[in-house]
Formats: structure tokens, C-alpha cells, sequence
């Protein structure tokens, strides 16, 4: 019997010795694979495989931010601003606990941000190693577990493949998130045959036609109807089908502050943002009643709704859409609840309703006038920095804000037009967020102007991240507006209680801190100052600190969620001494 020469080459194939090579090589040609471009994070010893790998694949970017927490923020402000996977690597201790703080922000906000962090090898485990995050120390795997929607160690090299691609999967799969891998110094060095194994996941809605009939009938005839639409809306093609859906019924749209900006704030069906930070014209709507709401890629949560303001139970209909069916029905008696995708349940609904005859004005209400309100000499008022520094960039830039006195200012007064132009990670309420959230947004976006909106507290906490858009040659506006408090807290506790402890973040001086950091930094503290560096701020090769100083005596009307709030406070014995 003769052997042809094809059939031999192959024979030789499947009798050779099989090929190896370190788990870590091929854990970085995975992420290359899922198109992973940039990966942010904190070097250490047990996480240098992976870095060591980095250095053979130019493809991709490295960031090392100066705290792990940041690279969190900045891996989740880069997902918010591409809708592609973040990365972050971390050592192992106290570099993976350091993120945990950013891993449960991207938890609440629904960001997929996969978190690689190194350990010690498997042999040291439970031995009283440095830094043990071991399953038999401190058990960082199920640490995480509660924060993340996947969370494993990695034990074999030859799995690490096939494990990077479940993790990636997940974290893109249904209602996004974070997922975390730790990573043993052994198993990511070990030289190991890998397999092709793809496990790519799909995650398919079917949306029933009679759902979508009932819907269409609860909308056509309801006169006081409204859509209340929450961030979920970002996902896929979502903002310009909900601007194609309300146009064709007409139908007034108010958005979640996280959510701002999914609907242009300057078109005429627009009632801008409800919740905190929320408008005039969003909230005098509903007092006024209404019939049916259709809640879209919201949660319904503390900060969008008032703390839960029994306004938003319409008369008749409450119907809510959203990705992940945890988020429905928690807060409110829903009628009709739909699981999917906001674009796939808005293309689809948008057959069963006919063109509305006439175009219908509601509005959001100006505050231009407000924009001009005076301060104290030697001041500027928070709501007039916010108005010039919009004036002064460009019409496509990207806000990123964080939690302070600052980000109910910011949503109120900064006009969003674009659906990734206001970045808020508002689940968790973290201080600083929008610090590392610039970094991030910038890496995404070069092209297109960021801004970060922070307070005085978040940058004495996270501010050392600008040495980060140093090195990168980031050209970021960091707005800082300064108080010289927690503004927010200070202000909070006197009008719950009538009095309140100082919090003050002095001394700190912003510009002295910003040039140690390597940037450029100004003093704004009249009208008009920003508005003279309008050319400047456009030609930015680098990072820029402006140290906004404004009036503290200018205040946020309260809403509905403080009101509710206080309530809960007051209700208390008073002590007497």
C-alpha cells in the first residue's frame, strides 16, 4: 500500500511533538483577538507575565495609572466612551483590593471591565506568603465575587485561553459588567499547550409581537404619556432610535442623570433630566399627571427617581424595558415588563405606531440667565464656570463628572446634545471617578475634546491621576471646582440637622499640586476668565488643572430625594447632655 506525500506531511504533523508556550503569551493574544487595544494598571510581581507579554505586542497600549482604582475608572470611562471592553492588571493584595472600589462602581453601572490580577504561586498559597489573595488567606476570587458577575482563579495554564474568553464573554453578554481573574505567578509562567477553543457567546432577544401591539395601544391613546429613558438607552443604536421613536409618535422625553444626553437636551420634545440635578421642566410635567410612562434602560434607582417620588407612577401604564430583568419591577407597580435591548425594543415597537400628524413643543427650560449669577468678589458661580467652560470648548466634548455638590450643577447646567457627551459613573457615587474616567475617555476618543468636572475633595483624592495624562500627553481640562469643602456633605448635614461639623479640604493648593504634577494650572475666579482661554483650551498638548474657585455661598435648590432623605435622619431621638 503507497502513501501519498499529502498524507504523509500530515502523518508527520500529528506525530510531532506539540507546541508550548506561557500561559501568559497566550492569555495577551487573546485579548489582541477581542480587539483589546489599550489596558490600563499598576505593575507588580505576581501580575509581570502578562506585562513581560505586553512588551512583544505593540498592538496594544499600556497605561500605568497611579493608583489601581484609577485604572479602574479609566478602563470604565474607556468603555463608556467605545462600548468595548476595558482591561485593567493589578498585582496581587493590596493591588486587586485597591480596585475593588472602582470594580463595584463598573458592578453598578453595568460596565464591562475585566479585571486580571496576579497572585501568588499555588505552592505559597495559605503558607503566610506576602500578599496571599488565596483561596486559604484572603480569598480575593470570592472577595470579588459579589461585585462582579464572574470571578475565578485561574489553576491550569493550559485553560487560560478558554477562561479569558468566558470572562470577556460574560462581561459583553446581557446586561454588561465587570468579571475578575486572578492569575498565580506559576500558572501564568508556565509553558503550556494551548487549545483553539472559541466560546463566544450571543445573547438573542425575542420580543413578543402581542407585547409590543399592548405597548403601541398604551402609547396612542394616552394623552399625557412620556418616555423616561436611562443609560441602558447607550447600548448599540439605542439614543438614535429612541430620537426616531419619539419623533414619530411625538412623545416628550426626559432622561436619568446618568443617562444625560441620550436624548438631545435641545430638542423640542426634550424635558431634560429628572432625579438629581433634575430640571424644572421635567418635574412640572409629571406633577400635572401622567397616563403612561415607558421607562427604558433604567433601573429606576435612588438618584434618578427623587429617592423614589410616587410622580413617576402613572395613572395607568407603567412599562419598563431594560436588558436585565433584576432591574424591573423593584420600585414600582409595573403592567407591562419587557427584557431586551432598548434599540432592538424600540426598532421593533416603532412598526406597531403610526406617524403622529403634527409635531408637538414642550421643551427644556434655559438657564442661560442663571449662567450669569453673580458671586461674591474674588468668586465665581459654579453655574457660570460650568456655561463658559461649555462655551469655550468644543461642541463635541465629553463631560465626565463624579460625585460632589459639583455633578448636581454639571447635570443641570451643562446642555448635552450628544449621546456620549456626559460621562457620569453615578451608580456607586464615587468621589474622583471622573478623574480617572477623563484618562480613560481621552485614550478612546483622542480625537474629540474631554473634560473632567471634579470638586475640590475628589482631587485631593484621585488628583495625582493628571501625572497620568502627563506622560501620556493626554491634553484633558481637569475643571476643579473648588470650595474649599466637601461641599456636598458639609451642606447636606447643616440642612438635615441645622448644624454641621467643617469639612474642610484645606490646605490645598490646587495649582502648586497641579505643576508638581507636571501640568499646566490657572486660577479662575472672576467671570470671563475661562471664556479669554477659549483658543488656548483648544490647542492643549497636555493636561490642564483649572482651579475654579467658586462661591460656596451659591447653592442647589433641594429636590424631592433630599426631602425624603431627611425625613429618614430626623426621625431619631435627639441626645441631651
Amino acid at each position: 500500500m503507497s502513501i501519498d506525500m499529502e498524507e504523509t506531511n500530515a502523518l508527520d504533523e500529528i506525530d510531532s511533538p506539540p507546541e508550548t508556550r506561557r500561559a501568559a503569551d497566550a492569555l495577551v493574544d487573546v485579548l489582541i483577538e477581542a480587539g483589546v487595544e489599550v489596558v490600563f494598571g499598576i505593575p507588580g510581581g505576581t501580575i509581570a507575565p502578562i506585562y513581560d507579554a505586553l512588551l512583544d505586542r505593540p498592538a496594544i497600549r499600556v497605561i500605568t495609572t497611579r493608583h489601581e482604582n484609577m485604572a479602574m475608572f479609566a478602563a470604565a470611562g474607556y468603555t463608556r466612551a467605545t462600548g468595548k471592553l476595558g482591561v485593567v492588571l493589578v498585582t496581587s493584595g493590596p493591588g486587586v483590593i485597591n480596585a475593588m472600589t472602582g470594580l463595584a462602581s463598573a458592578h453598578c453601572d453595568g460596565l464591562p471591565v475585566l479585571l486580571l490580577a496576579g497572585e501568588v504561586p499555588r505552592r505559597n498559597q495559605g503558607k503566610g506568603a506576602l500578599q496571599d489573595g488565596g483561596a486559604h488567606f484572603l480569598n480575593i476570587a470570592a472577595m470579588a465575587r459579589h461585585i462582579c458577575k464572574l470571578s475565578l482563579e485561574v489553576v491550569d495554564g493550559a485553560m487560560m485561553p478558554t477562561m479569558v474568553r468566558r470572562a470577556i464573554a460574560t462581561a459583553l453578554s446581557g446586561r454588561r459588567g465587570p468579571v475578575v481573574l486572578t492569575l498565580p505567578l506559576d500558572v501564568s509562567s508556565a509553558n503550556v499547550v494551548t487549545t483553539d477553543v472559541s466560546i463566544d457567546v450571543a445573547s438573542r432577544f425575542v420580543i413578543a409581537p402581542a407585547a409590543l401591539e399592548k405597548v403601541a395601544t398604551r402609547l396612542r391613546f394616552s394623552e399625557r404619556r412620556l418616555i423616561f429613558a436611562g443609560s441602558g438607552v447607550r447600548m448599540g443604536d439605542g439614543a438614535a432610535q429612541l430620537l426616531a421613536f419619539a419623533e414619530r409618535i411625538q412623545c416628550p422625553v426626559m432622561t436619568t442623570p446618568k443617562g444625560k444626553g441620550v436624548f438631545p437636551e435641545n430638542h423640542p420634545l426634550s424635558l431634560g433630566v429628572y432625579g438629581l440635578g433634575g430640571h424644572p421642566s421635567s418635574s412640572r410635567y409629571l406633577e400635572e399627571g401622567v397616563d403612561t410612562l415607558l421607562a427604558i434602560g433604567t433601573s429606576l434607582g435612588d438618584l434618578s427617581t427623587n429617592g423614589w417620588s410616587h410622580q413617576l407612577q402613572p395613572r395607568r401604564s407603567l412599562i419598563h424595558v431594560d436588558i436585565d430583568a433584576q432591574q424591573i419591577g423593584r420600585s414600582y407597580t409595573t403592567e407591562i415588563a419587557i427584557v431586551a435591548p432598548a434599540d432592538q425594543f424600540l426598532r421593533e415597537l416603532s412598526a406597531h405606531v403610526p406617524i403622529a400628524d403634527a409635531p408637538r413643543v414642550f421643551g427644556l427650560t434655559r438657564h442661560d440667565a442663571a449662567a450669569f449669577a453673580a458671586a461674591r468678589t474674588g468668586l465665581i458661580a459654579p453655574q457660570r464656570a460650568l456655561w463658559e467652560l461649555q462655551q469655550a470648548l468644543p461642541a463635541d466634548t465629553i463631560f465626565t463628572c463624579d460625585s460632589g455638590e459639583h455633578f448636581l450643577f454639571a447635570v443641570h447646567y451643562l446642555e448635552s446634545r450628544l449621546a456620549d457627551g456626559f460621562i457620569a459613573m453615578s451608580g456607586l457615587g464615587s468621589m474622583g471617578s471622573g478623574i480617572g474616567g477623563a484618562v480613560g475617555a481621552k485614550l478612546a476618543r483622542p480625537q474629540r475634546t474631554v473634560a473632567a468636572v471634579c470638586g475640590d475633595g475628589g482631587f485631593a483624592m484621585c488628583g495625582t491621576e493628571v501625572a497620568t495624562a502627563v506622560v501620556e500627553r493626554l491634553p484633558i481640562v481637569f475643571a476643579v471646582m473648588n470650595d474649599q469643602r466637601l461641599g456636598m456633605v458639609e451642606l447636606g448635614h447643616n440642612a438635615l440637622y441645622g448644624r454641621a461639623p467643617e469639612f474642610g479640604t484645606g490646605p490645598l493648593n490646587i495649582t502648586e499640586m497641579a505643576s508638581a504634577l507636571g501640568a499646566e494650572s490657572i486660577v479662575i475666579d472672576t467671570p470671563g476668565q475661562i471664556l479669554e482661554l477659549a483658543g488656548h483650551l483648544q490647542r492643549l498638548r497636555g493636561p490642564i488643572v483649572l482651579d475654579v474657585r467658586i462661591d460656596p455661598e451659591v447653592k442647589m435648590q433641594k429636590n424631592g430625594r433630599f426631602d425624603a432623605l431627611k425625613k429618614t435622619a430626623q426621625n431619631r431621638p435627639r441626645y441631651v447632655n
